[in-house]
């Protein structure tokens, strides 16, 4: 069954081909001098410890990241002194483990026009903090919720009373008028519930629902039994266009795309993003292992000016890709967020 995986291409193929037609026409820059989006991995420490943490978060809470809450505000000074960006994404770990470092970060983005992607497991929201986050311009809010049942969510990341937090969470923001998107990790044994998770999170008032397989990285690698089938994942598609249909003009549904697409796709497009994690380190994307420079080191501009260009088309990045198969989501080369980095 290739039914999903030639289906995703297509629908990849077709977005870098407007892209280019827009390139051609005049209407989009070939390069960006600044990011579009950057995803801040404020920190690698978590509350959870869910077994398809796709960075590996939460393994060493006690040791403090390179990136302190300061070099964060003094990065986004910085960032704001060179032009801004446009969204960035904050995540972790867990970013409401910051506490009020968090909102100073997002305050001095939020002054300059950026907004926001924040991803959450909800264990830390409280009424107080969700009005604060009213303040603040979003694509959405993602809090995660990977199981109908609270039994099911709450072993999968293994921690006691995680399901009812993340749900208390989705309430008290979608209350406060905030854009909600809940994230829904799909496994082997969750196939099936894919139609009441959809329920589920239309009940709670979320605008929008991401029905994803596990992504073979970070922790996956320890926990391959999570990991579907094409089958499976074929199943899993076919669940996710039915509840497209039922939910058109409610709730926005949509898939999360495999590793191999999300690949060709930012291959042959313009380098729009990047990740700064908690070390500082400058990462291409979640699905690829390459860092380009870092932050604490080097002068963040200077770096994106010198690779951001071409850096999707460096043989090391290529061969990469290639060693992905087309209709599995496996690899025969670095485990990503597993194996260590490599340098560009």
């Amino acid at each position: 069954m290739k039914i999903n995986f030639l289906k995703d291409k297509k629908a990849a193929n077709d977005e870098v081909q407007n892209i280019r037609t827009l390139i051609a026409n005049g209407l989009y820059p070939e390069r960006f001098t600044m990011p579009l989006t950057l995803q801040f991995e404020l920190t690698s420490h978590c509350n959870v410890h869910c077994k398809h943490c796709y960075n590996v978060s939460g393994e060493n809470n006690s040791q403090a990241d390179a990136m302190t809450p300061q070099r964060w505000k003094d990065f986004a000074r910085y960032l704001v002194s060179h032009g801004g960006i446009f969204q960035c994404i904050i995540s972790g770990g867990e970013p409401l483990l910051l506490g009020d470092d968090l909102f100073a970060i997002m305050d001095i983005l939020h002054d300059d026009g950026t907004s926001f992607l924040v991803i959450s497991n909800g264990l830390l929201m409280t009424q107080e903090k969700a009005k604060r986050f009213t303040k603040y311009r979003y694509k959405w809010f993602q809090v995660s919720i990977d199981g109908v049942s609270r039994e099911r969510h709450d072993e999968f990341r293994q921690r006691a009373g995680s399901w009812d937090a993340a749900v208390k969470a989705v309430f008290m923001l979608v209350n406060l008028g905030i854009p909600v998107t809940i994230a829904h990790t799909v496994t082997p044994e969750s196939l099936g519930e894919v139609d009441a998770m959809c329920d589920l999170a239309y009940s709670l008032g979320a605008s929008g629902i991401i029905l994803g397989e596990v992504m073979p990285s970070g922790r996956t690698w320890l926990n391959p039994e999570i990991l579907m089938t094409r089958e499976q994942r074929n199943i899993l598609s076919e669940a996710v266009n039915a509840n497209i249909q039922k939910y058109a003009g409610r709730m926005q549904v949509q898939r999360s795309a495999g590793t191999k697409i999300q690949l060709l796709r930012a291959k042959d497009t313009p380098n729009t993003g990047a990740i700064i994690r908690p070390n500082g380190d400058i990462r291409l994307d979640c699905v690829a292992p390459f860092v380009i420079g870092n932050v604490i080191d080097e002068d963040f501009c200077e770096v994106w000016k010198a690779k951001a260009d071409d850096v999707w088309s460096r043989p090391e990045v290529e061969e990469y890709a290639a060693s992905w198969e087309d209709y599995e989501e496996v690899n025969h080369g670095i485990r990503n967020y597993y194996d260590a980095d490599v340098r560009l």
